[in-house]
């Protein structure tokens, strides 16, 4: 462990190796958005069919550019996911970049918006798997779905708390 030492962040608590660990974990989170589709088709399990209300194709509307141009549909047989490629190396990236984000602030909680952008992190994922979950109903709840929920709602709990105790005012 003492091998380790010099690489950990040096702020008293637990926080900085919650994020640290956290980061790491995004990391091959973020590698298996980019090799697999299976992982985050766990998450976002929710099945979908053509939206048969949209009109046709005219000259001012194309069905293709619809936000709404699939629908959720759980017990169709012909139900898909949404979950493409792209979207899955979408998710990737952005793991990738609250990773980074979540890391710089392990060793840096001390500066303050450092701190207050490792909260924001937080904030956007939760709000996304809270608007996929109930608005979008691109997953349904279970024990994929409840990792990322319950890792960002104590963060957003825990940090808030205890944000004097690690920034330092100027």
């Amino acid at each position: 462990m003492e091998a380790l030492a010099p690489y950990l962040p040096k702020s008293q608590g637990i926080l900085p190796y919650y994020m640290l660990i956290i980061s790491i974990t995004s990391i091959g989170n973020s590698i298996q958005a980019y090799s697999t589709l299976h992982f985050s088709r766990r998450v976002y399990n929710g099945r979908f069919i053509r939206n048969p209300k949209l009109p046709p194709a005219s000259a001012t509307f194309n069905p293709e550019d619809a936000t709404d141009k699939i629908i959720p549909a759980h017990n169709d047989p012909k139900a898909t996911d949404q979950l493409t490629p792209l979207a899955g190396r979408l998710f990737g990236t952005w793991t990738l970049i609250t990773c980074v984000v979540r890391c710089y602030a392990a060793y840096n909680l001390h500066i303050g918006p450092v701190y207050d952008l490792a909260i924001w992190t937080y904030i956007v994922a939760l709000g996304h798997y809270a608007s996929e979950l109930f608005i979008f109903k691109s997953m349904t709840f279970g024990v994929p779905q409840m990792f990322p929920f319950v890792l960002a709602s104590c963060a957003l709990i825990w940090m808030p708390s205890v944000r004097d105790s690690y920034v330092q005012i100027n």
